[in-house]
């Protein structure tokens, strides 16, 4: 942030004269012809102004200027006449040497002032309709917030830097101020194209859409010449009965894959059991053996049993000669005949139990067989009917398919080109007329609603006489209140509202927030208040106004630093204010700028 700190004016005879600034609200006040717009005059030569306003009466030789960048100081001299600005500088980014005024390849003061301002590149901007180009300087646009008692009484827009009713807005004025507060510069590459330029394009246009269509005709050629008979409403319906057939041979082929599911768990069951039943056989027949075995046993038993009673029995022992006990053994014939019919009986029961057994494996061998069997006839139905016709019919679809694409491709091909050539017709148009920038609606877009918004909150806070509403006019360029024109007010209207559009384009800026001036100065925006309007027959504006815009400023010290000249101001507060009177009085307070000029 930077502000004007000090002007300092060197006459021929060695006189140096100083008026020193606040950042925030300075008013510049006292009798006519004390010097108070040559303060405007001198920022304005220090902004680069190619000639000077100085009265040569007066003989100044050097105008110096003094800013403070964030607390350290630039100081700036400029020869009356010359086109040279020395600079001293500690501010980084900003060299000390000799800054040139207008168009200059290095140390341009333009390209100082922006870079205060933020911009530290070098800007195209547009600056006619036609997308011509030029670069952003502060002259582009230092109109809007530097305002001399001319222009803030006139009939024409601050927003443009001549005067006059007529005098209209340039485009190089909307851009700069769109880009000062969207950072772009629209320009995209369309600077002033020649008609060579445009032809070319054209040519290129037309040579690349020929081509294309070329190509596109050749592939219709080659790879679409042998279109189906069918039309494709015909191959549509052909495509949908086949869907159809798919369907209900899919839905077939899962019913016979659910049906060989079963099947081949119905064999895994009968596997199983005759497994266990052949176990179970198996056992028995070892029962069977055991039972056998058993008889064997028995009769074994019994005939020892019946052949012990022929064999004679010794009385004494052969070893000692005693005599030995005769006991009475039992028979154990009928016992073991007794067990042997049990055994023959559970003989018999188990032969019944395997003859069911081998009935049964029997049976589910059977069983086994025919579910084989069957489990082959869908098998074969799966592989040998089934899979191949919904093979046979997703081919035919395939088929129909492709040959309803070729139709569509057709018609594709048929639609691009007429797309191209249309194209081509607007291509044609585009370039045989000059590309048109919309800066005015560009300028509507980004600041027409927060200048509105701005200018009806000045307006309220300023006391306006009967307000009830305002808008930003964009043919004009200017202030709308109560539906009326600026241009078609009173003087003393006039520069009041002008002073009140600068504050609210100002405020706009600084509420982008991203390239603003921080800085305003405005020349007698109360002057001809004082005055009545002859033209319109209204008679004096009330004190209130004057009072609610010096109040406005006072109130909005520190938005920015401010300048304002004025003969008389309204008796208010200026707590915080830098208020300078040139009095033009020898014995009372500053004379005025000039320490050894008198009227």
């Amino acid at each position: 942030m930077f502000y004007i700190k000090r002007i300092s004016i060197k006459t021929e005879n060695g006189t140096v004269s100083s008026i020193n600034l606040d950042a925030g609200l300075n008013i510049i006040y006292g009798q006519s012809n004390t010097g108070k717009s040559l303060v405007l005059d001198c920022i304005d030569y220090m902004f680069g102004a190619s000639e000077h306003r100085f009265d040569a009466k007066l003989k100044i030789e050097q105008i110096t200027m003094v800013l403070d960048v964030d607390g350290i100081n630039i100081t700036m001299r400029r020869n009356v006449g010359s086109n040279d600005v020395e600079v001293s500088s500690s501010v980084e980014g900003i060299d000390s040497g000799t800054y040139k005024i207008g168009k200059t390849k290095n140390s341009s003061l333009s390209d100082l002032w922006l870079y205060l301002l933020g911009i530290e590149e070098r800007t195209k901007i547009i600056q006619t309709k036609s997308y011509k180009w030029q670069d952003l300087t502060l002259r582009t646009f230092y109109h809007t917030f530097l305002i001399d008692e001319t222009r803030t009484q006139g009939q024409a827009s601050i927003l443009a830097p001549g005067q006059g009713v007529t005098r209209g807005v340039s485009t190089a004025v909307l851009t700069a101020l769109l880009y000062l507060a969207t950072k772009n510069n629209y320009v995209q590459g369309k600077e002033g194209e020649s008609p060579q330029i445009r032809k070319a394009r054209r040519d290129a246009v037309k040579d690349f859409v020929d081509r294309s269509i070329s190509k596109l005709s050749e592939t219709k050629v080659s790879e679409l010449a042998d279109l189906p008979k069918e039309t494709p409403e015909e191959l549509q319906e052909k495509i949908d009965v086949i869907i159809d057939e798919i369907g209900a041979a899919e839905g077939a082929l899962d019913k016979a894959t659910e049906s060989r599911i079963k099947l081949a768990e119905r064999l895994y069951e009968i596997d199983g059991q005759i497994a266990e039943s052949r176990v179970l056989f198996n056992r028995n027949e070892s029962l069977l053996s055991q039972y056998a075995a058993d008889i064997k046993r028995l009769t074994f038993i019994a005939e020892g049993d019946i052949e012990h009673g022929s064999i004679p029995s010794l009385d004494t022992c052969p070893f000692c000669n005693g005599k030995l006990t005769k006991d009475k053994s039992e028979s154990c014939v009928d016992a073991a005949i007794a067990e042997v019919k049990k055994i023959e009986s559970q003989i018999k029961d188990l032969r019944s139990v395997q003859e069911s057994i081998k009935k049964e494996i029997t049976d589910l061998i059977a069983e086994k067989e025919t579910t084989i069997q069957e489990r082959n006839s869908v098998d074969e139905m799966i592989r040998g009917e089934l899979q191949p016709q919904i093979r046979q019919l997703k081919d035919h679809l395939k088929k129909y398919k492709m040959a309803l694409g070729q139709y569509k491709a057709k018609e594709m091909i048929e639609r691009f080109s007429d797309v191209l050539i249309k194209e081509l017709e607007v291509t044609e148009k585009e370039e045989s007329e000059p590309p048109q920038f919309d800066a005015k609606g560009k300028f509507e877009e980004v600041f027409q609603s927060s200048l509105n918004d701005n200018l009806k909150i000045l307006l309220e806070a300023c006391n306006y006489q009967n307000f009830t509403a305002v808008r930003f006019d964009t043919d004009d360029y200017d202030v709308v209140v109560n539906g009326h024109l600026k241009k078609s007010q009173g003087q003393g209207f006039r520069a009041f509202l002008n002073t009140v559009l600068a504050i609210a384009l100002q405020n706009c800026l600084d509420g982008f927030d991203n390239y603003s001036p921080h800085m305003l100065v405005v020349d007698s925006p109360i002057l001809s208040l004082s005055e009545k309007e002859d033209h319109s027959g209204d008679e004096h504006m009330s004190e209130t106004m004057k009072a609610g815009l010096f109040h406005y400023f006072v109130d909005h010290k520190d938005d920015r630093q401010t300048i304002i000249i004025e003969n008389e101001i309204p008796d208010i507060d200026y707590d915080g204010v830098n208020l300078i009177e040139f009095t033009k009085d020898e014995n009372r307070d500053r004379y005025g700028l000039l320490d050894d000029y008198r009227e």
